[in-house]
């Protein structure tokens, strides 16, 4: 255990840390952004631009994950593993934010190819004219951007105490 505390420590000071930190917080921000712009973008012009079939034929193919959505799940889930032994080595600071970053992308990244359906969804929704579908769609939608915005916000939080706790940032006793 004085292993995993020496672990901590370094990472209370570690300049990556932080560093890593804001950007969980930008990120985390850009996220919202995009959920509230999303919500008021789809209000008013939803499904405008493609027609029915080929909405329907996306949805429908065999193959519907784009090599972006391959590469971020590999890629993630090398960076976890990277990160897990080298948590045994002597740079297990940046291994801890390895792990962390790995987990976080193969966490993210389904929940950003559901919502891509759920546009789809809605945008095949709204063409119908079928108010209940539209609804439910748009519901849908709102759902797994909140779901995206949790899992970033208490990402960005989670790693943010911690690292303000390490350094030495928060009192203990609190």
């Amino acid at each position: 255990m004085g292993g995993l505390a020496n672990i901590l420590e370094i990472l209370g000071s570690h300049p990556l840390a932080k560093w890593l930190a804001v950007a969980f917080a930008l990120r985390a921000g850009w996220t919202l952004l995009v959920w509230r712009r999303c919500s008021a973008l789809r209000a008013a012009e939803v499904g405008a631009a493609e027609t029915l079939e080929a909405i329907e034929r996306r949805r429908q193919a065999p193959w519907r994950h784009s090599m972006r959505f391959l590469v971020v799940m590999v890629g993630g889930l090398a960076l976890a593993v990277v990160g897990l032994f080298s948590l045994a080595k002597a740079e297990a600071p940046v291994g801890l934010i390895m792990l962390f970053a790995g987990m976080y992308l193969f966490l993210t990244e389904p929940v950003r190819h559901q919502i891509v359906d759920a546009e789809d969804r809605l945008a095949a929704a709204a063409q119908t004219g079928d108010g209940e579908a539209t609804a439910l769609a748009r519901s849908m939608l709102n759902g797994n951007h909140v779901n995206l915005v949790l899992i970033d916000v208490c990402a960005a939080l989670g790693l943010g105490a911690a690292v303000l706790a390490l350094s030495g940032g928060i009192a203990p006793g609190l």
